[in-house]
């Protein structure tokens, strides 16, 4: 996982094939595709880790937000570092365009599991709305957050701005600090 891992990072999603992954960690492609059971198989691998480091990531700020060591504002930026760092959106399109959509399972359930912690911990907010706009904003920011800044002429970092003006309609109040 840390060679895909690193291929997505570096290459792109495009990049992480059986073969290049066998050859980063000096395998046959052969074995890979014995341990995955193909390219599809070596993406839904890839996008459990990253899931699972990305709620991890996600899940703790929200925990500190909870214990009074964190806002609102960090769980934000926890998605956004997250999505960005890890490649999550750059994988999540990838697996999306080319229809492998089943792939995307260990993200929804991630994000599912992100939904009931919030509710289980008593928030009556729309978090299923938050949660969505929060995540399709992380996504394309990850994608190509850079480029669009750029073409609106704003820093790139507005777009959180954008994502906290929005979750403050959605929860229709403002997001403590």
């Amino acid at each position: 996982m840390a060679a895909a891992r690193d291929l997505l990072k570096r290459e792109g999603a495009a990049a992480v094939t059986l073969q290049a992954v066998a050859r980063r960690v000096g395998r046959t492609h052969a074995n890979l595709l014995h341990h995955f059971g193909s390219a599809a198989g070596l993406q839904r691998a890839l996008a459990e880790d990253i899931a699972q480091t990305v709620s991890a990531s996600i899940e703790g700020a929200i925990q500190q937000r909870r214990d009074g060591k964190g806002t609102e504002r960090d769980v934000v930026d926890a998605m956004f570092e997250a999505f960005r760092r890890e490649g999550a959106g750059e994988l999540i399109g990838w697996i999306a365009l080319t229809r492998q959509r089943e792939a995307l399972e260990p993200v929804i359930a991630t994000i599912e599991r992100v939904i009931r912690m919030m509710r289980a911990l008593g928030d009556t907010r729309p978090v299923d709305a938050m949660t969505m706009g929060l995540t399709l904003l992380a996504i394309g920011d990850s994608l190509a957050g850079e480029e669009v800044a750029r073409a609106c002429g704003l820093d790139r970092e507005a777009v959180r701005e954008v994502a906290v003006t929005q979750i403050e309609g959605l929860a229709g109040a403002p997001l403590r600090d």
